[in-house]
């Protein structure tokens, strides 16, 4: 927990409230508006929402490689406003978008999102996908080492035969933390971190979000039965990795 007193936050919202707010006020014509991120890795930046709607020609160089990549029947776990799903169905590409918020489950039907699915990926599977797809820091809804190990063993059960995973990640890189907050003491794997969201002056409980680097991927998925391969580098210490099972 990220404080010992039981009131810490009392007064906050639920952690990814202000995500699910950002993206509902910006489809409803909002958009200027922007989702603040703060983390116990010294973050502090405000992101325009339009940034999880924007089209295939204003995405990053390594997610336009990762929709060249995906083939055959598509999962796009935590698809959010669906931006992935949009212009893979754009290619013609059977995908089904996997969200565990009810609200933005119906958001992704409102923008035409042929194939969705409201549920927790920590609990949910079904098998027989070519191609699962996790962008935008993908493993980080994992939160933690131990929650990417459960993940690994769990994911095995989605692929068809030949499948792959393909997830985005990077490096923690930590800077000065700005604690107006009680933030916990690092300790531990750096990429461990606590990730507060804000929006238009709701701010949520923190949160836990796993940056990664590629070694520590590559030996975690080689313990839970996966190959690691880069399939490209970014800039700062980013990557996008592809996951295929070794037995």
């Amino acid at each position: 927990m990220p404080s010992r007193k039981p009131d810490a936050y009392r007064d906050r919202v639920p952690a990814l409230a202000p995500y699910v707010s950002a993206l509902l006020a910006h489809a409803a014509g909002d958009t200027a508006g922007e989702l603040r991120l703060r983390s116990s890795l010294g973050e502090d930046e405000a992101f325009p929402v339009e940034f999880f709607f924007r089209s295939e020609n204003r995405m990053l160089d390594f997610e336009r490689y990762a929709l060249d990549l995906c083939r055959g029947r598509v999962l796009d776990l935590g698809a959010g406003a669906g931006p992935h799903t949009v212009a893979l169905q754009a290619k013609k590409r059977s995908v089904v978008a996997l969200e565990g918020s009810p609200t933005l489950a119906r958001l992704l039907k409102a923008r035409g999102a042929a194939s969705v699915v409201c549920a927790d990926f920590r609990y949910w599977w079904q098998a027989g996908f070519d191609t699962v797809l996790m962008l935008m820091n993908g493993l980080g809804p994992v939160g933690t080492l131990a929650g990417l190990d459960r993940f690994l063993r769990h994911a095995r059960r989605f692929p068809a035969p030949g499948g792959q995973l393909l997830i985005d990640g990077a490096e923690a890189i930590p800077g000065e933390a700005r604690r107006s907050g009680p933030w916990p003491p690092a300790g531990g794997y750096a990429g461990q971190a606590w990730i507060e969201l804000s929006h238009a002056g709701r701010v949520g409980r923190p949160f836990r979000e796993l940056y990664i680097d590629l070694e520590t991927l590559a030996r975690h998925a080689a313990a839970a039965g996966w190959r690691c391969e880069v399939a490209f580098e970014a800039e700062e210490a980013a990557y996008l990795a592809r996951l295929t099972k070794s037995g």
